[in-house]
């Protein structure tokens, strides 16, 4: 074979310059996005809703991110997993950032998905009472030593007359006993007792005047430059989670074996008007966040003259 004949063939095995063919797309994989580690404060339930829809409706990943959401529970310490440098995004309320920064925690509020407080009272319908103000005498179970629970007893004047009492996780003592007042959340002991059959009220913090933003989403700081991207994408996974919920709390009830069909419908149902409040999905105030930081002054929660500065951003 000669010389030119090689050449020839090589020439055409390869291509030429002027090959039409196009280059190969990259693979998916091949795209880099933000890995983002996401710490819940408590359990896989229907408050974190939307940030499983960001997840798993690729909301999240058309913005450029890689998340995973890493389950918490009692006494979760995400804003410090934050501050560690070992999550990249964290679930917490206002007061709790508030006082930990104060701590030395380094975190910033950046998006609140409950506008209204979703802590509250749960009594029994026929107890007569229907306000904090009806609560005279008697035992409350709850979380005692908690601002919210200093709260009360400070605005409510129940020293002496009101004895808070150690809140052990469960409704069955509240089920059994229709003298018995204790904590509760939007997003679970109302729709549990109901589910057992109970007729009960719940007392919103929010009407004691007791109402950080919940279930709010923290970024650690200096806030990283991909901090707005992050925030949109998950106000676009929270209006799509409101709309249609069932692929979110499909995985919900896969991750958490207490959350039933019946108990997830409810829950869902029970806290939206807390997502949406009366500002709209997603706002913050410096109003709002002035008057927690002053309330924990008040309750020695904070130094005084503490701010709320610095302690959470709104992004457009």
């Amino acid at each position: 074979m000669t010389t030119s004949l090689i050449a020839l063939l090589v020439l055409g095995c390869s291509g030429t310059p002027d090959d039409p063919s196009p280059a190969p797309a990259p693979a998916e994989d091949a795209v880099q996005r933000i890995e983002v580690k996401l710490a819940l404060n408590w359990f896989p339930e229907p408050e974190f809703g939307g940030f499983y829809e960001g997840v798993l409706g690729g909301h999240y990943e058309r913005a450029g991110f890689d998340v995973e959401i890493v389950p918490g529970g009692p006494g979760a310490p995400s804003l410090e997993l934050l501050t560690a440098g070992k999550v990249q995004a964290a679930i917490s309320t206002a007061d709790d950032i508030l006082v930990k920064r104060s701590r030395g925690v380094e975190a910033v509020g950046v998006w609140p998905a409950f506008q209204l407080s979703p802590r509250g009272l749960l009594v029994h319908a026929d107890a007569g009472i229907h306000a904090f103000e009806d609560i005279t005498s008697g035992d409350v179970a709850l979380e005692v030593g908690s601002p919210f629970q200093k709260y009360l007893w400070e605005k409510m004047s129940w020293d002496g007359r009101v004895q808070a009492v150690p809140y052990g996780g469960s409704v069955g003592p509240f089920l059994a006993d229709k003298s018995i007042i204790q904590q509760a959340y939007i997003t679970s002991e109302p729709c549990i007792a109901r589910g057992a059959g109970a007729d009960i009220e719940f007392l919103r913090a929010a009407d004691s005047g007791w109402n950080p933003y919940g279930v709010l989403l923290a970024l650690p700081e200096p806030l990283p430059d991909w901090s707005a991207d992050f925030v949109a994408a998950t106000a676009t996974a929270w209006e799509a989670y409101l709309k249609d919920p069932s692929r979110a709390n499909t995985r919900i009830s896969e991750l958490n074996d207490q959350m039933k069909p019946e108990l997830l419908s409810c829950i869902t149902q029970a806290q939206q008007p807390f997502i949406t409040g009366t500002d709209g999905m997603g706002s913050m105030s410096v109003t709002r966040w002035e008057a927690m930081a002053g309330l924990l002054v008040r309750l020695e929660l904070l130094p005084a003259g503490a701010t709320a500065s610095g302690a959470w951003k709104a992004f457009p």
